[in-house]
């Protein structure tokens, strides 16, 4: 499926809140397409769901400078209008937010205008949280951003108010519930970036930042940033000058994020289109759910990491050891550690069961294709592509050029 769009048609309609001089606003909700029918764009429209916006709330980020309040305000606001049943269109702005947005209605639709901004909660709640057995959901066009640091100590490890004892920006699903979805009627998740940092330092710690419980979810576009660089404070200079003034790189024990993307093992059938995840503190994805598909991922391993993420075995991409078939295509996985001489045993990890070395082809096994790894600058690197296969690093090995894994064992 494409994203969900709000649109102006030049129609006649009745005078309301949505009408305008030339025509009435109307929420676009594309159906899903299967088969040939699902390849490439459909900019026509012509098999739209029509949602006029009566069952549609418009909403504004509250305007108090005091964020509590505004928090409080947001969550009653979209909340209300979520349980009353209307989909949400957010316009431009930051919504701070006291609670999770729950998603309950089968089709319900979140879609941001100009990268809306949900701030999380405090304690470990998600944004945004699709509850258990919910079909055809969508979220789209949102950022979702980890909340300043809070005095109630929620983060890996305390998190007080977190789905299943682990902290995140969004929860589709339930972690005790088994929910294979539907797979004509899937959930999508559609131009949804997270951060953890970014316009701070000191935010809340998250320990993925988007957990996928249910089955039959579709996502297109997603980008799953621990920061990297932040913006400096007031007063304060770059403390690594000759990479940037103007901003403060980050370093370990900043900007708290575990994980990137985490499928648990009830959410078979989620497929991702465009999937990027970067700078995670341990593992960047993990997937234990059968028969997850991923089309181009772009993987980037910290910066700031020490010899530690080595050692402990990280890596850019995991399938989980009981997963029998998951299939990957275009995976690139990245170093470039700035602080440390790190050595990367391997960057992506699976359980072994190459559908080729089976004779299994597309029934079963795990199929990798397009597989590489880069240094892009600086000390150590990645010393293998797939379960300790595939060249690696060398100190003679230049800069930005892909070291690409082409022995069966990575699964080309």
């Amino acid at each position: 499926s494409k994203i969900s769009s709000a649109s102006r048609r030049d129609l006649s309609g009745p005078d309301d809140e949505t009408s305008t001089g030339i025509g009435t606003f109307q929420l676009l909700v594309p159906r899903p397409r299967f088969g040939n029918d699902a390849s490439g764009p459909d900019h026509a429209g012509l098999d739209d769901e029509v949602r006029d916006f009566s069952r549609v709330r418009l909403a504004v980020p509250s305007g108090s400078r005091d964020t509590a309040e505004a928090a409080r305000i947001n969550s009653r606001s979209l909340q209300e209008a979520l349980d009353d049943g209307k989909d949400l269109v957010l316009s431009p702005g930051i919504y701070h937010l006291e609670d999770s947005l729950a998603v309950g209605r089968d089709g319900q639709v979140i879609l941001g205008l100009g990268y809306a901004t949900l701030v999380s909660p405090p304690g470990g709640r998600p944004c945004v949280r699709v509850l258990s057995g919910v079909r055809g959901a969508r979220v789209a066009g949102v950022m979702l951003e980890a909340s300043p640091a809070d005095a109630d100590g929620a983060g890996p490890g305390r998190p007080a108010g977190a789905a299943g004892g682990a902290s995140s920006l969004l929860e589709w699903g339930d972690p005790t519930s088994d929910d294979p979805g539907d797979p004509r009627d899937p959930g999508a998740l559609s131009d949804v970036f997270a951060r953890v940092g970014g316009d701070r330092r000191d935010v809340a710690p998250v320990d993925a930042m988007v957990r996928i419980h249910s089955g039959n979810v579709y996502g297109d576009n997603l980008w799953l940033w621990r920061a990297d660089h932040v913006a400096l404070a007031e007063g304060e200079e770059a403390n690594f000058p000759e990479i940037s003034r103007r901003y403060r790189q980050t370093v370990k024990g900043e900007c708290k994020a575990r994980n990137g993307l985490v499928v648990t093992k009830n959410a078979v059938n989620v497929t991702m289109v465009g999937l990027a995840v970067e700078h995670a503190t341990e593992d960047q994805t993990i997937w234990d759910g059968e028969d997850g598909k991923v089309y181009f991922y772009q993987c980037e391993l910290p910066y700031d990491a020490n010899e530690t993420f080595a050692t402990d075995g990280r890596v850019g991409y995991r399938i989980g050891p009981n997963v029998k078939r998951h299939a990957a295509y275009g995976l690139g996985i990245y170093s470039n550690f700035r602080d440390h001489d790190v050595r990367v045993p391997t960057a992506i990890a699976h359980p072994g069961i190459l559908s080729r070395e089976q004779g299994a082809g597309d029934g079963g096994g795990i199929e990798l294709r397009n597989v590489f790894t880069v240094k892009l600058d600086n000390m150590g690197g990645i010393e293998s592509v797939v379960n300790g296969r595939g060249p690696g690093v060398t100190d003679e090995t230049p800069r930005g050029m892909p070291l690409r894994c082409r022995d069966v064992g990575c699964g080309e």
